[in-house]
């Protein structure tokens, strides 16, 4: 009878897994997994390694394996500018969590990444981040917010490092990008660095929250020509001349994408 019904319950999970909405979520919560599970994990793994940005290779790596399940590709071009000692600010267009799996196949040397204070706090996440060493921000208070600019300045200035942004701001899932926030271009105007926009085609041909659903799919990330920051007179033209040349190309990418993802 135990048998029986453990093939009765196995028969109704992978019945149930075939409805698009089951499936939505069981594919959420793996990936969810992979990321809090694996960097609390990950976290511990690191601790050898001490402090350094190279962890952020091992960091993905894991992540890479670990959600290998889910047949997510990313189509990755242009990468020369990956192996680049020169610092700068690389800047992407950001869509979801998914991202976080992105990054790892488009991540530069010597990198680190600016993110919300809040991530600080998430239990196995902050002790990968404090190894990796993360960039933290807190946009609710000018001081703290000041504080880390300042601290991205001497990581590009000081230790010549690469910093990525997110310069939207939060999560935008539509085709038009956001308006950009100025932090990205401030910094890039004061450290004397390019920027170098990293853009990923759409997720929506596997990826909808609002539709519930997760398949399968390829998204594709180029790496455009860096922009010379020292050829812009004005914050707001810089800002609007990286915005304008992303926004064009992440339709360009999307039409390819959708070709793949027939």
């Amino acid at each position: 009878m135990t048998l029986e019904l453990i093939i009765f319950i196995v028969a109704v999970f992978v019945l149930l897994a075939q409805l698009p909405v089951i499936r939505y979520y069981v594919r959420i919560f793996y990936y969810g997994m992979s990321l809090t599970v694996g960097a609390f994990f990950t976290g511990f793994a690191l601790i050898p390694f001490g402090r350094t940005t190279n962890n952020h290779f091992r960091m993905y790596k894991i992540l890479q394996v670990v959600s290998w399940p889910l047949n997510l590709r990313f189509e990755l071009r242009n990468s020369e500018i990956l192996n680049d000692d020169k610092p700068y600010i690389i800047i992407g267009n950001h869509q979801s969590a998914l991202d976080v799996l992105g990054m790892s196949y488009a991540w530069p040397i010597h990198c680190v990444v600016m993110v919300k204070s809040s991530l600080k706090y998430l239990p196995g996440f902050n002790l990968c981040a404090y190894m990796c060493e993360f960039l933290f921000v807190n946009r609710a208070s000018k001081v703290k917010s000041h504080n880390a600019v300042n601290s991205a300045l001497n990581e590009l200035v000081a230790k010549k490092r690469k910093v990525w942004i997110f310069p939207e701001g939060t999560r935008n899932a539509e085709q038009e990008l956001l308006p950009f926030k100025k932090g990205a271009f401030i910094l890039a105007k004061e450290a004397k660095v390019p920027i170098v926009p990293c853009v990923f085609s759409s997720h929506k041909f596997f990826y909808s929250h609002a539709e519930k659903r997760f398949t399968g799919g390829t998204c594709i990330i180029d790496l455009l020509p860096a922009v010379d920051t020292s050829k812009f007179d004005s914050i707001d033209d810089l800002s609007a001349h990286c915005h304008k040349i992303m926004q064009a190309h992440r339709e360009k990418l999307d039409a390819e994408a959708a070709n793949l993802n027939l």
